[in-house]
């Protein structure tokens, strides 16, 4: 297996993690930081409810348009008609005011967690009638950002890189979610890559001391070559 040259980039520990230090996809897991505040008042009338691991959160129902509030817990953001995962969101999260996208997406709880379900109707009615659409621009500013990473990383030019953003993507995120999934299953849950191919980038990489797994989790990445 031949590889290009390295990259030259420093590295950082996350937690045991070890990573590249100017990856720009730390900036998936930032949360937004108005979140918290868009929830808070959209939500102060509204009966939070307690779900399990597991449970499906969508954005359209019988033909109405809703917003997910989660104050609680942890949800993975997925694709319906692609059957991909795009991203794991952590409380508080505030989502659905795209209706475009309604019909797409779903949210699933990946622990426990507390959720309000509300009409876009009456969201948009309590933004004008508290005067929240500056923190919703700007929270939507963020969300958009979001899903332009996500497109780059979708349609890089190479099998070989779109794997190396998701391991980015998955160095990223926490340590609990690292030691649940393997980072081949991560990186299949998120992309249209063959298993084959996955698995095989992963043993070169893991057997060239790239990157280090431990029984299939993520445990460091370090300089990844440029080229597979």
């Amino acid at each position: 297996m031949r590889y290009a040259a390295q990259c030259t980039c420093m590295t950082i520990y996350t937690g045991n993690l070890i990573m590249p230090q100017e990856s720009p996809f730390h900036l998936l897991k930032q949360p937004s930081p108005y979140a918290p505040e868009l929830l808070q008042k959209l939500t102060e009338e509204q009966e939070f409810k307690h779900y399990p691991k597991g449970s499906r959160f969508v954005f359209i129902h019988s033909g109405e348009h809703l917003c997910q509030f989660v104050r609680a817990g942890m949800v993975s953001i997925e694709n319906q008609e692609s059957h991909l995962a795009l991203g794991i969101a952590v409380a508080p999260v505030s989502l659905g005011f795209t209706s475009a996208l309604s019909d797409k997406l779903l949210l699933r709880a990946l622990e426990a967690c507390e959720v309000a379900t509300v009409p876009l109707d009456t969201v948009m009615a309590r933004i004008e009638e508290k005067q929240l659409w500056e923190i919703m621009a700007k929270h939507m500013i963020i969300l958009t950002n979001k899903l332009f990473i996500q497109n780059e990383m979708a349609a890089a030019p190479t099998t070989y890189d779109v794997l190396c953003y998701q391991l980015q993507a998955l160095a990223r995120e926490s340590e609990s979610i690292r030691q649940q999934i393997a980072a081949y299953q991560y990186i299949l849950d998120r992309t249209h890559l063959s298993r084959s191919s996955v698995m095989k980038i992963l043993s070169a990489l893991k057997k060239g001391g790239y990157i280090e797994l431990d029984q299939g989790k993520l445990v460091a990445i370090k300089q990844l070559p440029a080229r597979f």
